[in-house]
């Protein structure tokens, strides 16, 4: 799938942050909310929002596939890769996936993007399946 803007990728997905609180927060369906919006909108210090972004596992649900990430560099070509450190923050939250969206132990799990031109749905890297990664 090619978007032809921000604004099209952003209400086709539903983005997600797993929040270290335990909660899962989730943008409203069909919304246009960009990671660094939806921490704005629950309060978050501005200045304390790039961290969050390079340490916090996030993502998005699309056509049956989870992504998850951590990343702020927009240079092309740059990774975006979640630390295996956080993968244990990740299996905590399958649960809350599987309740969220419609995610199976057969649903594609990527644990990384490659930075590409706004707009376009980014590479996704580190494919694995939910059933495989909880193993």
């Amino acid at each position: 799938m090619k978007a032809e803007s921000a604004y099209s990728f952003h209400t086709v997905r539903r983005a997600f942050i797993m929040m270290p609180d335990g909660n899962l927060l989730l943008a409203p369906e069909k919304s246009d909310l960009s990671h660094e919006q939806m921490l704005r909108h629950i309060g978050m210090n501005q200045g304390d929002i790039p961290n969050f972004m390079t340490t916090v596992p996030r993502g998005y649900y699309m056509d049956n596939d989870v992504c998850v990430y951590q990343g702020l560099d927009m240079t092309p070509g740059t990774i975006w890769r979640v630390a295996p450190t956080n993968y244990h923050v990740i299996k905590s939250f399958v649960p809350k996936l599987r309740q969220a969206f419609q995610v199976t132990d057969e649903t594609n799990l990527y644990l990384g993007v490659r930075v590409g031109a706004v707009g376009t749905v980014w590479e996704k890297l580190y494919k694995t399946t939910v059933g495989a990664f909880m193993r």
